[in-house]
């Protein structure tokens, strides 16, 4: 049995992209994890824009959302940080690599999944930001001389994006998986989620 863990921006996230293949990895006896590194309080909510809601009652909102969807998707550890929704990417590196490097060493992953470089489909900065984050704490969580105060160095076999393929030089909005083995049907017809790891 394997561990893996998603790395994500918003609450929300794990829920339109990945959330069956974590749901069928659980079924299959492996254990998930899941880190979102803002509270998604300058988002929409429904797809509207928030009204009257204050960014502190939307956060309050979408983050009692999120934790009823890591019950539903069944991740074993959860993690939802604070850094600034809509500028994530002006947030500072060291900081946020140290917090995914702090989960990869507590969580101990076999894999690491985030969003791909361009953001999977959406071309949103936070997600382009997640990426990054997610690879540099991929990197630097084997590594003994990096952040020696979020734990024992841990490194991760495997790094997985989900990205969005480019037709006539447009992506299409849609995290389709980079790999075919991520595609899961929930209905058991597709493989072993657990391919992920051979």
């Amino acid at each position: 049995m394997a561990t893996v863990l998603f790395v994500y921006a918003h609450p929300d996230d794990e829920s339109f992209g990945i959330a069956g293949t974590a749901m069928k990895l659980k079924d299959e006896g492996h254990i998930t994890g899941l880190l979102t590194l803002t509270r998604g309080d300058v988002g929409m909510w429904f797809g509207r824009e928030t009204g009257s809601w204050t960014p502190e009652e939307l956060a309050r909102e979408r983050s009692k959302e999120w934790r009823e969807a890591t019950k539903v998707i069944g991740f074993e550890q959860c993690r939802l940080l604070e850094w600034p929704d809509g500028g994530l990417r002006d947030a500072p590196i060291e900081r946020v690599t140290a917090d995914v490097v702090q989960l990869i060493r507590e969580l101990r992953p076999d894999v690491v999944c985030t969003f791909g470089p361009e953001g999977a489909g959406s071309e949103h900065d936070d997600h382009r930001a997640a990426s990054l984050f997610a690879l540099r704490g991929f990197h630097r969580a084997g590594l003994a001389d990096q952040y020696p105060d979020r734990g024992q160095a841990h490194q991760a076999k495997r790094l997985f994006f989900n990205a969005s393929p480019f037709v006539a030089d447009f992506p299409i909005i849609a995290m389709t998986p980079t790999h075919f083995h991520l595609a899961v049907d929930r209905s058991g017809t597709i493989g072993s989620a657990g391919d992920l790891f051979h």
